[in-house]
């Protein structure tokens, strides 16, 4: 029986459907290394994790931003326009108000204070008494910041809106009124930055330069000469860790939406033309992204906002897929994850506009009580534009997987096809997986018809472990 080696895969919409349509949507791909190339199921797709809500007396507001304060057991949350800090999954206590209610915060620490920075204002969290405060206009060289970060003792931060940055006293929220300076290789305005092995990217909106502390005074950072690089960003609250360097949505003077990951100083495009199409044309200024690792993966999620949805790049494969979030409608939109931090052994989202706070967990197969849609579309099967007669499609799920209970109880996949690029689509058909035990079920399909180009695409919403191991497809060749 022959394979049908594209079944498994990423998400590749080219810009034109007829040359690929492929989809990929709440799966991830994994390899595994043992297997020869080319063996059977040396690539499958598995489930994207599921929401577990674990932080839910929050009001019900966009959370804004989390942080892990270091050397400590303290997460804070921003909520609507209210700071909390908590010590345990079940309770958060409020300390205090910022002066904006919606949109990115940024936080770090310094082991003495956190620094909270929303665009217009900062503030400063005592660690060890839980004070708080808005940090005095007349602080430092100037007001506000988009971004701030910890470098050698410094908390450093930008200013909006220009290409100023400075930073803090050492240990401390403080800033004296001469302690900052410019980025100054190109004319351009900062958009954000970040430390990095004891470097501070300084990302404009079209070059790059790195800075490090040099011990200088008044302020104690200097650019390193030969660091400049023509990739500034498109998106500030893009910039996150990416393995052991850093990525963001760049753009300089030639264009924009390609997403880099640093390599040493070189920049790295690590996007694909399907994800840079799929952009091409929408806002992408409100971008937000960050990083997380699970079970050997490390993901770089980005969401999008206005045009309402994600798209994750998995470091281990090289490979992207979209996540996706559905309605009472089953319509799809961004992932609910709208920031994240590594606390109590979870990986913890937050909600984008409920207050929820849970955790990403790989045996759940909901968000949070929600189902999650699931969809594959394949690349195009043609051989030679002749007409081909499709005998059947077996698609090796993991079988036995039913619930006892329940929606799942007989867990059915959707499948479809489409004959003319993916423009329009047959019915759908109902294929179990296996009921809880069925290891010996087959997913099988037969009599497809004849097509000279075909698209196939498989959707699943029940709460089960689905797993596509590889899939099989026999066809005979009819006529020219």
């Amino acid at each position: 029986m022959p394979e049908f080696p594209g079944f498994v895969g990423s998400a590749y919409q080219a810009p034109s459907i007829y040359q690929g349509a492929q989809e990929c949507i709440n799966w991830f791909m994994e390899t595994d290394p043992t297997k020869d190339p080319g063996a059977r199921a040396i690539t499958a797709l598995y489930p994207t994790p599921g929401l577990i809500a674990q932080i839910t007396s929050l009001p019900a507001a966009e959370v804004r931003g989390m942080y892990v304060i270091s050397a400590s057991n303290q997460l804070l949350i921003v909520v609507g326009s209210q700071l909390y800090v908590a010590s345990s999954l079940t309770s958060a206590t409020l300390i205090g108000s910022l002066n904006t209610f919606s949109g990115p915060v940024s936080m770090s620490d310094n082991r003495i204070s956190a620094m909270i920075v929303d665009g217009p204002n900062r503030y400063a969290y005592i660690i060890a008494t839980g004070a708080f405060s808005i940090i005095s206009p007349t602080d430092g060289g100037f007001t506000g910041g988009d971004k701030v970060d910890y470098d050698d003792g410094f908390l450093i931060f930008n200013s909006p809106g220009t290409n100023q940055w400075g930073c803090t006293g050492a240990l401390t929220t403080a800033s004296a009124n001469l302690s900052f300076s410019s980025k100054d290789s190109a004319p351009d305005n900062l958009v954000t930055l970040i430390a990095d092995h004891r470097e501070v990217y300084l990302v404009g909106e079209y070059t790059t330069e790195r800075w490090i502390n040099t011990g200088a005074f008044p302020f104690p950072f200097q650019r390193i000469p030969g660091t400049s690089m023509q990739h500034g960003c498109a998106a500030k609250n893009s910039i996150a860790r990416l393995g052991e360097s850093v990525a963001w949505l760049s753009r300089d003077q030639r264009g924009q939406i390609v997403v880099i990951q640093m390599t040493g100083y070189q920049p790295k495009r690590i996007s694909t033309h399907a994800v840079e199409n799929d952009l091409f044309g929408g806002v992408i200024n409100d971008c937000i992204a960050f990083t997380y690792q699970q079970e050997g993966h490390e993901f770089y999620q980005m969401t999008f906002p206005t045009q309402d949805k994600t798209w994750v790049y998995d470091l281990a494969t090289n490979a992207w897929h979209k996540r996706a979030s559905i309605d009472s409608t089953n319509t799809m939109h961004r992932h609910r994850a709208n920031c994240y931090a590594f606390w109590q052994g979870l990986n913890l989202v937050g909600d984008y506009a409920n207050g929820i706070v849970y955790s990403y967990d790989l045996n759940t197969y909901t968000d949070n009580g929600a189902p999650i849609l699931r969809m594959r579309r394949t690349p195009h099967l043609t051989e030679g534009l002749n007409r081909v007669s499709y005998e059947f499609l077996q698609i090796q799920f993991q079988p036995g997987v039913g619930l006892t209970n329940g929606q799942g109880i007989d867990p059915q996949v959707m499948l479809r096809w489409s004959d003319d690029g993916s423009s329009t689509w047959s019915n759908y058909y109902s294929l179990p997986i296996g009921k809880v035990g069925a290891y010996k079920n087959r997913c099988i399909k037969r009599q497809m018809g004849f097509a000279r180009d075909r698209v196939y695409e498989v959707t699943i919403s029940d709460p089960v472990k689905a797993v596509i191991l590889s899939a099989d497809l026999r066809t005979l060749m009819s006529e020219n």
